[in-house]
């Protein structure tokens, strides 16, 4: 019989809980408003007590950090422009 499980596999490593990560890199105030705000505005709007309209784009995932700090930067020039 040929081994065919974990053939390609030259090592691993667990990854960090997202309790850890929190625990590592914790938020700033300021951070903490912005989220807190966002949040709030989007509940209003998603029970219908404020008229805005949520658009939700972007990548299902971020493989390229540096792609995904232009696709935020070209989101941000667009945002101004409206």
């Amino acid at each position: 019989m040929y081994i065919t499980d974990n053939s390609r596999i030259l090592s691993r490593e667990e990854l960090s809980t997202p309790e850890e990560i929190i625990d590592e890199i914790p938020i700033s105030k300021d951070v903490s408003k912005l989220v807190f705000g966002a949040r709030r505005n989007i509940s209003k709007i998603l029970h219908n007590l404020d008229d805005r309209l949520i658009v939700v784009v972007g990548p299902c995932s971020i493989h390229d950090p540096k792609a995904a700090i232009e696709y935020a930067q070209k989101l941000k020039r667009f945002y101004k422009q409206s």
